[in-house]
């Protein structure tokens, strides 16, 4: 049966995505309801990536520790007892905002037909995705058993199937330990761990106790040359990147874990702004991207954070949406801004657009949503320092920045008495003991 034609929905708010960060916006939302508010959902069931996923979930913004599934539940349960309008297998195709104030129009299409959802408010909350093998260039054959972490815990944790028989997991992160857990709960023998990088990416206390425990080398500073197998994975071949060595590691199965990055295709042709450093919306410090109206915030701003820290920014979000309904004079992003960005090896800095006024009472934790950074490599004995033009407005020394991991800045300390809104903010990063470590621990 083809699809029928378009069905016009009009509601105060658009939330994409039904993932923590969505689903504890509509919470929020949901305690005003005289507003009208549909939330799209590509999956056939509410809760995101926490469904397949272990435990530590909900610790910061539900106060205890859950499995990933029964946090997923008591999320996707509490938004269904509210009056929000819920369409799962809801995939939007496009946004196409009104930069004159006007309603704003996201294009959907769901199993009953077309939606033209007409609305003055959007939440983009579509999340993040791994880097697959074809994205990291990965030269070899095209064999069965290659995974990313989020494939392999969908067919172990959902579909209770055995991936392989002895699988690679090529990465370091903290999904990587992840991934480890998963093959080792579906009976798969590990035969190892890549990192690309010289350092881990994760805890190396953790790193080490679960390689130990389940009995898989972790080779650091290596990369996959070629894959082997022609139907299914047979093995592959590694080089250590200083020595050159080579070696080959015989497996049926390759988990491609981390390089995440945002889930921000619905930003194309949109004109709303996005960070190249991020690749995800540009944001200010109330989650607005440059088109009035529009609104960004979790995973699809940077790729992996906490779930539970993406769910208080899916809070924060629906507040300062409110805010925004009830505020006469609408300016979006001004003048009153300041732009802050990063250098080499900081990957990204988020919110890109900061309010000087704001950020002089601002208060920075490891518990809550705020400004962050994160770095490309694993660095140690690391000094970031702030400038503005050729004044700097801020340092501090770090012991360890771990790569791909939220790193907060207290940027209530910089001294915004001597900061050029003309010339905005410039982190930069300086680790004075790099040494280049390789091989197997």
């Amino acid at each position: 049966m083809g699809l029928v034609a378009h069905k016009v929905k009009n509601v105060d708010i658009a939330v994409i995505g039904g993932g923590p960060t969505g689903l504890s916006a509509c919470l929020e939302l949901a305690k005003h309801p005289g507003i009208k508010v549909a939330l799209f959902e590509s999956e056939s069931e509410l809760g995101g990536m926490p469904r397949s996923c272990h435990v530590f979930f909900g610790m910061r913004d539900m106060k205890r520790i859950y499995s990933g599934p029964v946090y997923a539940h008591k999320l996707s349960s509490a938004v269904r007892e509210t009056g929000i309008d819920i369409h799962t297998n809801a995939t939007v195709t496009q946004i196409v905002p009104d930069p004159t104030g006007g309603d704003h129009i996201v294009k959907v299409v769901t199993e009953d037909g077309l939606i033209q959802c007409e609305c003055k408010y959007v939440l983009l909350a579509t999340g993040c995705f791994e880097q697959s093998r074809e994205a990291r260039r990965i030269p070899g054959t095209r064999p069965a058993g290659i995974f990313t972490t989020g494939s392999l815990q969908q067919i172990v944790n959902l579909q209770k199937v055995k991936p392989g028989n002895k699988a690679l997991i090529l990465g370091s992160e903290h999904v990587s330990l992840s991934a480890a857990i998963t093959l080792h709960r579906a009976g798969t023998k590990i035969a190892g761990m890549i990192s690309d990088d010289p350092f881990l990416q994760t805890y190396l206390f953790a790193a080490k106790g679960i390689s130990t425990v389940l009995g898989f080398p972790i080779y650091r500073g290596a990369t996959i040359e070629t894959i082997f197998g022609k139907k299914r994975v047979e093995g592959v071949k590694v080089m250590l990147k200083e020595t050159r060595k080579v070696f080959e590691v015989e497996c049926d199965t390759i988990v491609c874990t981390g390089k995440f990055r945002p889930d921000a295709s619905l930003i194309y042709k949109t004109g709303i702004r996005e960070d190249s450093a991020s690749m995800g919306p540009e944001i200010d410090i109330n989650f607005m991207t440059n088109l009035q109206g529009v609104f960004a915030a979790g995973n699809v701003l940077r790729g992996a954070d906490m779930h539970d820290l993406c769910a208080l920014e899916g809070r924060i979000v629906a507040k300062n949406m409110l805010k925004e309904m009830h505020t006469i004079d609408k300016k979006g992003l001004n003048s009153m801004y300041i732009r802050i960005r990063g250098t080499d090896p900081i990957r990204y800095v988020v919110p890109q657009n900061l309010v000087p006024e704001r950020m002089k009472g601002w208060k920075t934790s490891l518990w809550t949503p705020g400004v962050s950074m994160q770095v490309h490599r694993t660095l140690t004995d690391v000094v970031l320092e702030a400038w503005s033009g050729d004044t700097k407005i801020w340092s501090r020394k770090y012991r360890r920045l771990i790569a791909n991991t939220r790193v907060p800045l207290p940027i209530e300390r910089f001294d915004w008495d001597k900061v050029d809104l003309s010339k905005g903010i410039t982190l930069k990063a300086f680790s004075h003991r790099n040494v280049y470590t390789q091989g197997r621990i």
